[in-house]
């Protein structure tokens, strides 16, 4: 089982897909500011926080993309996966290694967006781990 992020937005000037996940975030292609803010590092703090209590670790065995949003956190998943599996290099540092390695094609605009939104879920995952930690010790 997997909790799935149920998301799409694209922005109404350009329509281009991303999350503004925080208020104020512009499009990444257009630059176009709503004002708009989707809840969503938690959400996907929550379902990595799932995998990890259930799996040992953050990307799900089998994971069906149904939205942008399940798109999205596949993507930090598996950085999440690439930089606890290491213990030389930042969070920054790794996460913009690995999305700088990635195949962007049509949606380069993406790939900052991407590296900050990984970089918020990393650090309420961090700010948590000890919730995580003490949940799993009541099962």
């Amino acid at each position: 089982m997997s909790l799935h992020i149920m998301y799409n937005h694209q922005c109404p000037k350009c329509g281009a897909y991303y999350i503004p996940y925080k208020e104020d975030i512009p499009c990444p292609k257009c630059g176009f500011v709503e004002g708009d803010k989707a809840d969503i590092v938690s959400e996907i703090v929550n379902s990595a926080n799932y995998q990890m209590v259930c799996n040992g670790f953050y990307t799900p065995f089998a994971w069906y993309i149904g939205s942008f949003g399940d798109h999205v956190a596949s993507m930090i998943f598996k950085v999440l996966d690439v930089f606890y599996k290491q213990d030389k290099k930042s969070f920054d540092e790794v996460s913009f290694e690995y999305f700088n390695d990635g195949e962007w094609g049509d949606q380069l605009y993406l790939k900052g967006h991407i590296i900050d939104l990984s970089k918020e879920v990393y650090k309420q995952i961090e700010k948590h781990k000890n919730d995580t930690v003490k949940q799993e010790g009541n099962h």
